[in-house]
């Protein structure tokens, strides 16, 4: 028996593909809420399942890159991508989970751990008070601030951004995402069209996201009233010196801090993740191991390109904006970076990045 802790896409795809019985376990009375994301997925989604289309609110076919001297860089997307429901996706995914006989709990908050007779006794505040149910392997797929990695002490070495994002009354371009480089030290603000007059509206920080909103709502000329559901939460920053299991206990997602550092994304990441943890299960192989080999090289990438941008300022943005305007990034995946590298060796951004060499990857 495994319990898994956390119904979101990690945990829900992981179930759908090991072998043992799983049990899932969701804090929340109702899979998917709280929404704390963003819902975009590139077309390597498709590599992993295919979507009901109900899911889908909206599909984005360019996207324009933002400087704060705003003379921006728009480029078509060769595969467009997609804004998810994200509610209905994570229940979409549970659903899956379930009709492999995956079992669902909800309204069963995580507390910890004890290990007797050779199990894991795991412990639950429920609405009936708090009860204990035993598994051979316990996951943690619960989040940033994951409890399981907690109780385990694996959650050493922890920094997460703090993402403050708006549902939002705002007239934009449906099928352009919008990135505001630069108004942020260590991230970025961004607009997702949902339609026409909706979009969700954030940004990111380690620190004092709070005010950097403010200032993205001003440029924006979103007035307060034009403000609607809040959807805010930390963010994991990718740490390679994170270990992920021990004992039978096994992290996924972004309770594993499998993010990708120049955007925060961590969907596809996480549920890759699940999958090659369900592998590792069924085979008997180190799970360790395995997902480094095949995750660690892009979130490795995607981790020195955020250190490297963190040290630009307001007149460096701007540059590197303008330098990529002889780049064709359309063909350019996120969720696979390393797979075309090459279109990054045009002399003009191989120039910019070795005139701020100095201020290290």
């Amino acid at each position: 028996m495994i319990n898994v802790i956390g119904a979101g896409p990690a945990g829900s795809f992981f179930s759908q593909f090991v072998k043992d019985d799983v049990r899932i376990f969701e804090e929340h009375k109702e899979v998917g809420k709280p929404i704390a994301c963003t819902g975009i997925l590139t077309s390597a989604i498709s590599d992993l399942i295919k979507l009901d289309k109900s899911l889908i609110a909206n599909r984005i076919k360019r996207v324009r890159l933002i400087p704060p001297n705003g003379d921006y860089y728009e480029f078509k997307l060769k595969t467009e991508e997609l804004i998810v429901f994200r509610d209905q996706f994570d229940k979409f995914l549970v659903e899956k989970a379930q009709d492999k006989g995956a079992e669902l709990y909800v309204h069963h908050r995580f507390l910890d751990f004890k290990r007797e007779d050779g199990e894991i006794i795991s412990e639950f505040e429920t609405k009936n008070g708090r009860k204990n149910f035993s598994s051979d392997i316990l996951v943690g797929a619960d989040g940033p601030a994951s409890k399981v990695a907690q109780a385990s002490g694996l959650f050493n070495g922890r920094r997460n951004w703090v993402g403050k994002q708006y549902t939002a009354n705002l007239e934009m371009e449906k099928d352009v995402f919008y990135v505001y480089f630069g108004g942020v030290p260590d991230f970025f603000g961004w607009v997702v069209p949902e339609s026409e007059t909706k979009a969700r509206v954030g940004i990111a920080s380690e620190k004092n996201v709070g005010m950097y909103f403010e200032m993205l709502r001003k440029k924006l000329n979103l007035k307060e009233k034009d403000l609607n559901e809040c959807q805010a939460g930390p963010i994991p920053i990718y740490n390679p010196k994170n270990v992920t299991s021990k004992d039978k206990v096994y992290l996924i997602g972004d309770a594993a801090g499998q993010i990708k550092s120049t955007t925060g994304g961590g969907i596809v990441y996480g549920m890759r993740a699940g999958k090659i943890l369900a592998d590792c299960l069924n085979n008997d192989l180190d799970y360790e191991k395995e997902w480094r080999k095949k995750l660690h090289k892009d979130l490795m990438f995607h981790l020195r390109i955020r250190r490297f941008l963190n040290k630009l300022d307001k007149n460096d943005y701007n540059e590197l904006i303008r330098t990529l305007k002889d780049i064709d990034l359309g063909e350019f995946n996120r969720d696979y970076p390393l797979k075309n590298l090459g279109m990054f060796m045009k002399p003009s951004l191989v120039g910019f990045f070795l005139r701020n060499s100095y201020k290290a990857i």
